[in-house]
């Protein structure tokens, strides 16, 4: 998935929240998945719906949700 939508359409945004409560966004599941293991202890990966209005700014249609695992 790209990390450009069209603007107007939601997409999700994932991040970790690691135990100290530093966080790291990533674009897809796969890769929040992927790093969650480097973050340590107690580390969450949460996600939200967020426009993109250009490629680098997001606008949240709803808030973080942790995402069970």
């Amino acid at each position: 998935m790209s990390g450009i939508g069209l603007a107007g359409m939601p997409m999700p945004e994932w991040k970790i929240r690691t135990a100290k409560g530093k966080e790291y966004i990533f674009d897809s599941l796969e890769e929040a998945v992927e790093a969650l293991p480097g973050h340590g202890e107690g580390a969450t990966i949460w996600q939200r719906d967020v426009y993109r209005t250009t490629p680098f700014v997001t606008r949240p249609q709803k808030p973080w949700r942790q995402v069970e695992g």
